[in-house]
């Protein structure tokens, strides 16, 4: 049975950063010529995502409607004006439907406003670290490439997804 990855995306998410994440995947199953791991693109609504270079992604379906061992959460730009109450709601609901939520580039913002991370050590890309850093004074932020603390991972951009998925292969 492989193991399911589900990317949350959103408007102006990273190419880069998605590729760095899925990439690994599809070469790990390549390597060891079996289905190891798979993964799903979703979205809050159902509806296409468009990425900041303009590509546009179909989603596989909607967040509400899913579950699964992995919600990584994946905004990248834009990422405060998405930062709503319907948004928060919505990662809350999905936190009892995945075993572990992540957050990549700036996905880690998105989980700390919706109270996911209280308690856990985390990241940010790196040109919002200092500011997150002040958004959530009770979150134990770190200045690494990524965080793997029980349920809970950061990852600081699109390098560091490549480095992340990798270990966790």
């Amino acid at each position: 049975i492989a193991v399911r990855f589900d990317y949350l995306l959103f408007d102006n998410f990273s190419n880069h950063c998605l590729a760095n994440s899925v990439e690994p995947l599809r070469a790990a199953n390549d390597l060891s010529q079996k289905q190891a791991y798979s993964w799903r693109f979703l979205t809050l609504d159902g509806a296409h995502a468009t990425s900041s270079s303009g590509m546009q992604i179909t989603p596989h379906g909607s967040l509400a409607e899913s579950h699964g061992e992995m919600l990584s959460v994946m905004p990248s730009y834009g990422f405060r004006d998405i930062g709503n109450a319907d948004t928060s709601r919505q990662l809350r609901r999905a936190s009892k439907n995945y075993e572990t939520l992540a957050g990549l580039d700036t996905g880690s913002w998105l989980l700390a406003k919706a109270g996911l991370l209280e308690g856990y050590q985390a990241t940010i890309h790196w040109e919002e670290l200092s500011t997150f850093a002040e958004a959530f004074p009770d979150i134990d932020i770190k200045r690494e490439r990524f965080i793997v603390d029980g349920n809970r991972i950061t990852c600081s951009g699109a390098m560091a997804a490549f480095d992340l998925t990798m270990h966790l292969i």
